[in-house]
């Protein structure tokens, strides 16, 4: 069914009683008190609504749509591949050729120290999973107790429990209980919001690892497992991190035996210039999911 057979409003009306939208007052949406646009096609860099009012996809979907809509080889390769195989899962050492080709062509890609892919689902799936691969390799290492995981304010990495505690952006915590007790929140990596007055870049930097390292000691070393930062400051502002701030945060990190997740949802495949913004940072030693980054 389409708009041609039922018309914007009543669209409309469906959208408000059976979808439940995330980040939208559901009251006032379901009273028709926020614009509900119903979008219909694209092309290029632009989205449009029922209503012909064409718009710039600055956020490109919500971070993925790289290449731009209305691509017509995906498109066809989509359709081609649903008529052949539309499903097949990778549980125990099943497989298919096309996942194992594209593991190859995305480890070739990054390069570096990436090894192996394991391919996940979004964002938040990326990110539950690589704090799950840290707990596991602490436990493997007869370290239980090293689990506790760091995350700077303002930071943004997921909509799941933990992954929705690491975030520190109140807004997204209230209601919810969040965060858990096994997250810590640092300073936020902002320079121009954050710094004191007449603090340069450098000297920002290095405060930022000293309170982190107060932070690390004050906890125990001993049971901090990770820190995770977007390589540049995503939501929480769009603010490259100052000058000296991943390397002071590193060697701070490294001191202590914690590993380093690089979120590269929002700064990966290119958007930077380089092919993941942690490269363009100088974050180190870096096993890769499609969606998230961490260091061993």
């Amino acid at each position: 069914m389409s708009l041609t057979d039922l018309g914007t409003e009543q669209i409309r009306e469906k959208d408000r009683s059976y979808v439940f939208h995330p980040s939208t007052h559901l009251a006032q949406h379901s009273r028709g008190e926020t614009p509900n646009r119903i979008m219909v096609g694209a092309e290029g860099v632009y989205i449009w609504d029922s209503e012909s009012r064409e718009r710039l996809a600055g956020f490109g979907g919500l971070y993925f749509v790289n290449i731009g809509y209305g691509c017509a080889e995906i498109a066809d390769a989509i359709a081609q591949q649903a008529k052949e195989l539309s499903f097949a899962h990778v549980y125990a050492s099943q497989g298919t050729a096309l996942v194992a080709l594209l593991g190859e062509a995305v480890v070739e890609y990054f390069g570096q120290d990436m090894r192996i892919v394991y391919f996940r689902l979004s964002g938040s799936d990326a990110n539950e999973t690589n704090i799950k691969l840290v707990w596991s390799y602490n436990n493997i290492l007869g370290r239980p107790q090293k689990k506790k995981i760091i995350s700077p304010h303002r930071g943004y990495h997921g909509s799941g429990l933990v992954t929705g505690s690491l975030m520190g952006l109140p807004f997204f915590n209230e209601h919810f209980d969040l965060p858990r007790d096994v997250v810590r929140h640092a300073t936020t990596p902002h320079w121009y919001r954050q710094a004191r007055e007449g603090e340069t870049e450098e000297a920002f930097s290095k405060r930022c690892a000293d309170e982190l390292e107060a932070l690390i000691i004050a906890e125990d070393p001993s049971t901090v497992g990770a820190f995770i930062g977007e390589p540049i400051l995503g939501t929480g502002g769009i603010g490259p991190p100052p000058k000296g701030y991943w390397s002071a945060i590193q060697t701070v990190l490294h001191k202590y035996d914690i590993r380093v997740i690089a979120d590269e949802v929002v700064y990966g495949f290119g958007r930077t210039g380089e092919k993941v913004g942690s490269r363009l940072y100088g974050i180190r030693l870096v096993w890769v999911t499609p969606l998230g980054h961490a260091a061993i």
